[in-house]
């Protein structure tokens, strides 16, 4: 497996965090992101293949319909990246850098070419501040464990309970950031157990109705309304003053 990663850029996390805007956020540190880890995917394939090689690209977003597990997609770029030795596990689950914290987005090429494995990573980014427990309007983020093995070794991070999360995530609510403009207007009753079809309709049917005609654009399609976890995390915060001027 090879994995890559592209780094959010910091100024469109902190315009977020700031109630300014999220629609840089959601082109560039979500679907033109995607796209792009798309075409570095597609490249290194192409790459492979060249020198013999097979190769399976996953691509950057989405999710296999037919899957029988909820918010499981084709593969886990999280999980390989910590396999890989880029990163660790945060408290919220997602995989923290030394170079930029919480601030990037992984892709994966499968593929039959020997390649020499990396070391796993041994020092955590992750201080457990808890701030994206404290930040998460879903309360989907827990301090109960959980626990995944990976190559021997085992990783712990917080439970997270994903139709909550999903439901800030889509815009469903107002929690997501109350006071900013790019906040959601209308909140829609979150069922117990949202089947599919519950989801199709709050989505497309009783949802804001600016984030519906919004997201009939391809470039912002899926992207989150939220984030909260990823913009507040302290270690994204802390690897953008050690790299930008005038933050140190």
């Amino acid at each position: 497996i090879a994995v890559m990663a592209l780094h959010i850029p910091d100024g469109v996390l902190e315009a977020q965090k700031n109630g300014i805007t999220n629609y840089s956020y959601n082109m560039f540190g979500y679907a033109y992101l995607n796209r792009e880890l798309d075409f570095v995917a597609y490249r290194v394939t192409k790459f492979l293949e060249k020198q013999g090689y097979q190769a399976l690209p996953i691509p950057g977003r989405g999710s296999q319909y037919w899957e029988k597990k909820k918010f499981y997609g084709p593969f886990s770029f999280r999980h390989a990246a910590v396999a890989a030795g880029l990163g660790q596990f945060g408290w919220s689950g997602l995989v923290l850098t030394p170079e930029f914290g919480s601030r990037q987005r992984f892709i994966a090429v499968l593929t039959d070419a020997p390649l020499q494995a990396s070391p796993p990573l041994e020092e955590n980014p992750c201080q457990k501040c808890y701030q994206c427990i404290k930040n998460c309007p879903a309360g989907a983020i827990k301090k109960e464990p959980w626990q995944a093995t990976l190559g021997g070794r085992t990783y712990t991070y917080g439970v997270v309970e994903g139709d909550r999360c999903w439901w800030v995530a889509k815009g469903l609510t107002t929690k997501a950031w109350p006071g900013a403009p790019f906040n959601p207007e209308v909140d829609v009753v979150k069922p117990a157990n949202p089947t599919a079809g519950e989801k199709f309709r709050a989505l497309w049917e009783l949802r804001d109705a600016r984030l519906r005609c919004s997201e009939h654009d391809e470039g912002n399609y899926g992207a989150t309304l939220c984030g909260r976890c990823m913009v507040f995390c302290q270690a994204g915060f802390n690897a953008m003053r050690r790299r930008l001027k005038g933050h140190s």
